[in-house]
């Protein structure tokens, strides 16, 4: 969790040293820079390539010695917008096909939770032990745009966005599953498949009152 606020203290420092472009910025410019993990659990391997030269490209993938207990594993080609390291799949997080309809009122109800809270601004040093606890506990991401790199932002791509949520939430000790259930419910309303199982529609109903559905194909 440390060095998830780390990796997030990283993107002010290089949105300053002019080194972190968005989507709004000069599409022509190929000054960027982009962290994938920066992980003590996972690695994540992008490539802006054929699926077939990924393990070319990258040498672990060709060591017999290396190995995982899972691998998760999506390819996506851009379509309307220019490829980046950014917006290729996986994300941090998760690997996502499809559009958030949602997603303008998403991130304005995370940037209005995150104003609610009241954070001192004058506060300078946020990577240390009783921020990473505070993200556990009470999943206070301490956005501060002067120290920490927003969780959302409308300038990234709807899985981007999508992935952060997901990455604070399961760094809050929300388990995937259900941080996953949390954020895109099924219909579950007068839905017979869960008569037998009224705990999950109390599930939804719970956090359809803390989190707003992130809604799309």
């Amino acid at each position: 969790r440390t060095l998830y606020l780390v990796r997030r203290r990283f993107g002010v420092e290089l949105k300053n040293r002019g080194l972190l472009m968005s989507q709004q910025d000069d599409p022509e410019s190929d000054v960027d820079a982009y962290v994938a993990s920066f992980s003590s659990r996972t690695i994540v391997y992008k490539g802006m390539v054929q699926s077939e030269v990924l393990p070319l490209y990258w040498k672990d993938l060709q060591n017999d010695m290396y190995k995982t207990q899972f691998v998760l594993y999506h390819r996506r080609f851009s379509t309307n917008t220019n490829p980046k390291w950014q917006l290729a799949q996986p994300m941090r997080q998760v690997g996502h096909n499809g559009e958030i309809n949602t997603l303008v009122g998403n991130v304005n109800w995370v940037k209005a939770r995150e104003a609610s809270k009241g954070l001192p601004s004058e506060k300078m040093d946020l990577v240390d032990y009783e921020s990473t606890d505070n993200i556990v506990q009470l999943c206070d991401t301490q956005d501060i745009p002067a120290y920490l790199e927003p969780v959302v932002d409308l300038s990234r791509s709807d899985s981007a966005n999508l992935d952060g949520v997901f990455e604070l939430m399961t760094m809050s000790r929300h388990r995937a599953p259900c941080a996953l259930m949390a954020m895109v419910p099924t219909a579950y309303q007068n839905n017979p498949d869960l008569n037998a199982n009224p705990e999950i529609v109390d599930f939804y109903k719970f956090h359809g009152g803390l989190l707003e559905a992130w809604d799309g194909p």
